[in-house]
């Protein structure tokens, strides 16, 4: 059985591997995932629970609660052996919805049908740039919290002003999800030690860089284009970008290659190194992995603990890339929505 971790101060005990759901889809593809028929959805989700996941992460925005109704039938029967996180959030192209405190509770309400369930685990705000009023919102989650349709609350993108503002105003996050990986560090400058200090737990998302840590791609044209917007990659590699940048591409496959040979020199998987190096980072309690199959999910789980010399090699590996890319943790903006 896999491993339980508290998540912040709060009652919430997860497996350190999270099961993303964004590409549960029911077959309708978007930008970012290919069609995933529910019945695939539902073959990942019974491997996760032979062995031993029992966290899942879906939101409002992923398929305006498509992927929330995929996971219940998944789930049926199953709801109270697991903890699901959902976020409340929409943006209208590059533009963010602002949420009311009414907004939020339709918003939820939303979420609960599709999700078949009376209550979610973890609720989190999925940009702070939602926010309408950062008093109102955790006003209507401590609601929602007293209601009992959610138990815990969190946040998503949140950097060390938000985190701040948030707490000002009373509020108290057992979770802040973000982008975090090797080839993607910029939460170490700042934001992760703002977290440390108030005991907030990190559920590190793209934990593999969307593939880009599983080994397979060698050069940016083996990349499916709809990975391909984000900062690593030049604005001019896909339509989709909207960062306007040079890109790091070269610099992004030195440092996969140099990843590579020190994990066949180690002779360990890649894909092991990589989510077991962000597992290692303290205050990081999971990890977010997407699955195309139960074989890929299976390779996943199969963590490993890393030596201290090839945890300091891998993050020797990214060090260059890291500090090209700075502290802005959006992986999509030059301006960054996080702050």
């Amino acid at each position: 059985m896999m491993n339980r971790v508290q998540l912040g101060s709060s009652d919430l005990q997860v497996s350190p591997i999270c099961i993303g759901c964004w590409q549960f889809n029911g077959g309708k593809a978007d930008e970012t995932w290919p069609a995933q028929q529910e019945q695939v959805s539902k073959s990942i989700v019974d491997k996760a629970i032979e062995l031993g996941v029992n966290f899942f992460d879906t939101a409002e925005a992923y398929g305006n609660h498509g992927s929330e109704v995929v996971l219940s039938r998944c789930l049926a029967g199953r709801r109270k052996d697991v903890i699901i996180g959902s976020k409340y959030g929409l943006h209208k192209g590059a533009q963010a919805i602002q949420y009311s405190a009414t907004d939020i509770e339709k918003a939820l309400t939303d979420s609960l049908q599709a999700l078949q369930t009376d209550y979610i685990d973890l609720y989190q705000v999925h940009w702070s740039v939602n926010m309408k009023d950062v008093t109102e919102t955790i006003t209507e989650l401590k609601r929602q919290q007293s209601l009992g349709r959610i138990r815990q609350y969190g946040f998503c993108n949140f950097g060390e002003q938000d985190i701040k503002d948030f707490y000002d105003a009373g509020g108290v996050s057992c979770s802040n999800q973000l982008p975090y990986n090797l080839l993607w560090r910029p939460i170490e400058f700042k934001i992760l030690p703002a977290c440390q200090e108030r005991n907030i737990s990190v559920l590190a998302y793209s934990p593999l860089q969307q593939g880009l840590l599983s080994g397979r791609f060698h050069q940016a044209a083996d990349v499916p284009e709809g990975r391909r917007r984000t900062r690593h990659f030049s604005k001019d590699s896909t339509t989709m970008s909207r960062h306007g940048q040079v890109g790091a591409e070269t610099e992004t496959f030195k440092t996969i290659s140099a990843i590579r040979e020190l994990c066949n020199m180690a002779d360990i998987p890649m894909s092991s190194a990589a989510l077991s190096w962000v597992l290692s980072q303290q205050g990081v309690a999971s990890v977010i992995v997407g699955c195309r199959t139960p074989e890929q999910l299976q390779e996943n789980c199969k963590l490993i603990q890393l030596s201290q010399d090839i945890q300091k090699q891998l993050g020797e590996c990214s060090e260059e890339l890291k500090n090209m890319f700075g502290p802005n943790p959006d992986m999509w903006a030059e301006t960054s929505r996080v702050h």
